[in-house]
């Protein structure tokens, strides 16, 4: 798997109501728009050593995960749960 499709299905994995809607490669990092339900794009980088580690290790995956769910929380709006 490439690494963009990696990242692509981390996000969707772990919010699936936010999407990657753009991913760059420069100067030794993938530079990841992700869009929600809020209409605002969060950008965020990672090495693509580390994303290719993601691929193969738990470890790497775990915090090439982490990064991309600040992302994504920062465009995906709470449902309340109709609790008071």
């Amino acid at each position: 798997m490439n690494a963009e499709t990696f990242i692509k299905n981390l996000v969707t994995e772990i919010e699936p109501n936010a999407t990657v809607v753009g991913i760059e490669e420069s100067q030794g990092a993938y530079h990841v728009s992700v869009a929600g339900t809020t209409g605002v794009i969060a950008d965020c980088a990672l090495p693509c050593e580390e994303v290719a580690a993601a691929e193969h290790g738990d470890d790497a995956r775990r915090r090439v995960a982490s990064v991309l769910k600040r992302c994504a929380d920062d465009v995906v709006a709470p449902v309340p749960d109709g609790r008071a």
